[in-house]
C-alpha cells in the first residue's frame, strides 16, 4: 500500500518528488518542509515531525474544504441573492 503523503495533490500531473523528501535533520532536530521552502519545527524524533506533518497536511485540506463550503444560509436564497465571500 502506498503511503498517503505519495500521492499526487489535486491538479497534480506526471512524476513529483516523494513527499518523504520534506523531513530533515538539522541542529539536532527534525524539521519538514511546506510549500515555500519554510520549515516547521523542532521536533525530537523522526516520528513527531511525519506526525505533525501529516497533521499539518489535515488541517490545510479541512481549511481547504470548509472555505469551498458554501454557508448554509446561501442555499436559502435566490442565486442573484448570493455572496461570493466564502463563509
Amino acid at each position: 500500500m502506498a503511503h498517503a503523503l505519495e500521492h499526487h495533490r489535486s491538479g497534480e500531473i506526471g512524476h513529483f518528488p516523494s513527499r518523504s523528501d520534506r523531513i530533515y535533520f538539522s541542529a539536532d532536530a527534525w524539521h519538514f518542509l511546506i510549500r515555500g521552502g519554510q520549515s516547521m519545527g523542532p521536533y525530537t524524533n523522526i516520528h513527531e515531525a511525519k506526525l505533525a506533518l501529516k497533521s499539518y497536511i489535515i488541517t490545510l485540506a479541512n481549511l481547504q474544504i470548509a472555505f469551498h463550503r458554501p454557508c448554509e444560509e446561501d442555499h436559502h436564497m435566490a442565486p442573484q441573492q448570493r455572496t461570493s465571500i466564502a463563509h
